[in-house]
């Protein structure tokens, strides 16, 4: 009689590790199909009682834990996972147009955005969403700086650094957070200098780690800018405006202000004086197409403000703050016919007798575009020096012949003494003036949108 065959011989063989993980899948399904949690905590007490030896109890607990945090992770990840496809199914746009909504955002808005979900992540990954860099915020530093550089590789339109004050930027442990370095815009340069070919807008502010070298050697591989600001940097005046001038001759708006510029120890540093009249006259002959101008803080003689005012034809805006060296004789030559917007503001040589001048050029018909002029100071020298002398029928005359004229005089606070170099041609602005019974009238006006 033949000897009947066993089933088993015939039966497929699994290996050890296939029936590890079949058991394992069948525990999981048989733990989560409990639906009463009392249950598992009932037989999770009666597992630690049976076991009599305290090691033995409080191995068993550490393995139950560990267990735990594996599958609450697990079960993280895989929620995520089934959120971004849910997203990716349900979200209104295409990426395509969602990539677009991104590019409008601000740079903080993106990277909040995609660290949502998966979709986001892949759209927030376009070159456009960060085509236009704005960290003004805390917790910046150099690698955030590069990888967003990275990203937006030939996209870059514009970057904006600010290096927030350094009660801002603490941890909770009291050290600094934030740090941008010298080299913060190194990789501008990187691959021929690729996006920094096609960067228009540049605005760097109290970044005081970066030193004049650092900031000709970004500015050498950005030719295409058309907006510079430069706030509060520890480099020379002279130097800068040359390498401007010769580097960046398409710009049009030009901020440079040194006049709260700090060294490493937080001490302001000395107001700048320019190397001759080189820098004025390269300026002018290499950035003609430049319409707005503020040289904050520099030494700027009567002999340049005059230059500079002559030489850009296209001037609309100009600010001269802070100067402690021109006494103003610039003024009553007439010259920036389509100037629309003069700040002298806290430049403590400025004479009475030159503001007079321009009373009186104002009224012969110089500046004709002229319709807003500050002459204020944090210390009231243009309260009662500038306009002492200058009669109120002189001002009325003015006002008369010019009824949008505004004329700040009075002294200004902290807040209104920072950097302003935007305008706006549609708002249109009117003064008021008062005098007193006093020895010396005072004027006050005031400007209304």
């Amino acid at each position: 009689m033949a000897k009947r065959s066993c089933l088993s011989d015939h039966s497929p063989r699994v290996s050890k590790r296939d029936y590890y993980h079949l058991n394992i899948d069948s525990l999981l399904e048989s733990l989560l199909a409990v639906s009463d949690s009392a249950l598992i905590e009932a037989s999770f007490d009666g597992l630690v009682e049976s076991r009599s030896a305290y090691s033995d109890q409080n191995e068993f607990i550490q393995r139950a834990l560990h267990i735990g945090s594996v599958l609450l992770e697990v079960g993280k990840r895989y929620g995520r996972k089934l959120s971004s496809v849910h997203n990716a199914s349900f979200w209104p746009l295409p990426p395509d147009l969602t990539i677009k909504v991104f590019s409008m955002l601000d740079t903080p808005s993106v990277c909040s955005a995609s660290a949502t979900c998966l979709f986001f992540q892949n759209c927030a990954k376009d070159p456009l969403c960060f085509a236009n860099i704005d960290l003004a915020i805390p917790k910046v530093n150099v690698v955030v700086v590069t990888t967003m550089i990275q990203r937006a590789r030939n996209a870059l339109q514009s970057i904006k650094l600010v290096e927030v004050p350094p009660e801002l930027s603490l941890n909770k442990q009291g050290k600094k957070s934030s740090i941008l370095t010298r080299s913060c815009l190194g990789f501008l340069g990187a691959n021929g200098g690729a996006s920094g070919s096609h960067l228009k807008r540049l605005h760097l502010h109290n970044i005081k780690m970066m030193d004049n070298t650092a900031l000709l050697a970004s500015l050498s591989v950005c030719p295409s800018l058309v907006d510079l600001e430069i706030v509060g940097l520890d480099v020379d005046a002279s130097s800068t405006l040359k390498f401007v001038s010769r580097h960046c001759r398409l710009i049009e708006r030009f901020v440079f202000d040194l006049s709260k510029s700090k060294d490493s120890m937080g001490r302001l540093m000395k107001r700048r004086l320019f190397d001759g009249n080189s820098a004025c006259e390269e300026l002018v002959l290499n950035c003609p197409k430049i319409t707005t101008l503020a040289l904050k803080g520099c030494r700027l003689s009567d002999y340049n403000a005059h230059k500079l005012l002559k030489g850009f034809h296209e001037l609309k805006y100009v600010d001269f703050s802070t100067s402690c060296f021109f006494s103003g004789s610039f003024l009553n030559k007439g010259d920036g016919n389509n100037l629309e917007v003069m700040i002298l503001r806290n430049c403590s040589r400025l004479k009475k007798v030159e503001v007079k001048k321009l009373m009186k050029a104002l009224l012969a018909g110089k500046f004709r575009l002229l319709r807003h002029l500050d002459i204020s100071n944090d210390e009231d020298i243009a309260y009662n020096g500038h306009l002492e002398g200058v009669s109120a029928i002189l001002i009325k005359q003015l006002l008369e012949q010019r009824p949008n004229f505004c004329l700040l005089s009075s002294p200004t606070s902290d807040a209104s003494s920072s950097t302003s170099t935007s305008t706006s041609s549609d708002s249109s602005s009117s003064m008021s003036t008062s005098t007193t019974s006093d020895s010396s009238s005072s004027t006050s006006t005031s400007s209304s949108s």
